[in-house]
């Protein structure tokens, strides 16, 4: 990328060195001149999600954030369809940061479930920037629907295909009984899901994102609305099934119409690169990011979970990239030589 900036750069400065009439041998000096004495600018392409979700506005968030404060940085921010196209363009050298649930991280790293085979074994990570947890919404027109297994039968969104949503989705629905063989499970975006069920063309939703979900609170706000519930059993069933999965609570009130606290599973969303990105490159980045967590939680207040401690380096289900685990122990939020 810098190098095809350079050449961008070099091709205005022809038409500028012709038109005073410099030769030649100045075009060929400016040329062969180190990029960092041209003022060059490295650009990088994070890889998000749809913009009904979490990863969206967070990866737009930490996108301003480090365009604010390394201006040798130019972050360009692209949706896709979620965390498995983010390692898929991560391996493929197609963007340059993903945000990636970590569960999704967790196979792909070891080459299990869809990466059966095609371990990504260079998958490192930033940061754990939030948690990503289950959020079931159906309109209270809907009678007699109170917990997921209720939705048995039902028109449901799982989510855009082959994203940690529809995954988690599945994951859950299996547990209580639930599969394409006897209820209609169709991928949607969260947005378009969201506009589905208002529309009365589904009956519930699913979503796995930081909280709040933004077109889930929009439609919250626009007709009565209300979360769906798993039973602790079946929580447990599904927390067993996924190291990656942890017992999450999201408060009442997050939601227009909620008037009390909902148990779901959670998983942390994390901040990845490839491990050959440059050293101190990815040091500063998560130096950045770390001494930024107000700003960009500001921007988004699923991000707020990064001021937790060491959330952001801990418990993580791949290894730090050799940046960032350098920053945390000089920050000391890890010991020397510590796994993540």
């Amino acid at each position: 990328m810098q190098k095809n900036y350079r050449w961008k750069v070099a091709g205005v400065l022809v038409c500028v060195l012709v038109s005073v009439g410099v030769g030649s041998l100045a075009l060929n000096e400016f040329l062969h001149q180190p990029a960092d004495d041209q003022g060059s600018i490295q650009v990088l392409t994070i890889g998000t999600a749809d913009s009904g979700g979490t990863m969206y506005p967070v990866g737009r968030a930490i996108a301003e954030v480090l365009n604010q404060y390394i201006p040798t940085l130019k972050i360009n921010t692209g949706a896709s369809r979620g965390s498995l196209a983010n390692v898929e363009a991560l391996r493929n050298g197609q963007i340059d940061l993903g945000l990636v649930s970590g569960d999704v991280a967790y196979c792909a790293y070891r080459g299990t479930e869809e990466f059966a085979g095609e371990p990504m074994k260079g998958l490192r990570a930033i940061a754990a920037v939030y948690l990503s947890e289950s959020n079931w919404l159906t309109t209270d027109s809907l009678s007699g629907v109170t917990f997921v297994h209720h939705l048995l039968g039902k028109r449901v969104a799982v989510g855009p295909e082959s994203s940690t949503t529809e995954l988690s989705a599945r994951t859950a629905l299996r547990v209580v009984g639930i599969d394409s063989t006897n209820t209609t499970l169709m991928n949607y975006g969260l947005g378009s899901g969201c506009t589905a069920l208002k529309a009365g063309e589904l009956e519930a939703v699913h979503g796995m994102a930081g909280i709040p979900i933004s077109a889930m609170q929009e439609l919250a706000k626009t007709i009565p609305c209300h979360l769906l519930l798993y039973t602790d059993e079946e929580l447990n069933e599904i927390l067993a099934d996924n190291d990656q999965y942890v017992r999450v609570t999201i408060p009442a009130g997050t939601y227009a119409g909620q008037t009390e606290d909902v148990s779901t599973f959670g998983v942390k969303c994390l901040l990845c690169v490839s491990a050959d990105m440059d050293e101190d490159l990815v040091y500063t980045i998560t130096k950045t990011l770390q001494q930024s967590i107000q700003e960009l939680a500001d921007r988004h207040s699923a991000v707020a979970e990064m001021a937790q401690g060491s959330f952001a380096c801990s418990n993580l289900p791949i290894p730090l990239h050799a940046g960032a685990q350098r920053y945390y122990e000089d920050a000391g939020l890890l010991a020397a030589g510590s796994e993540p």
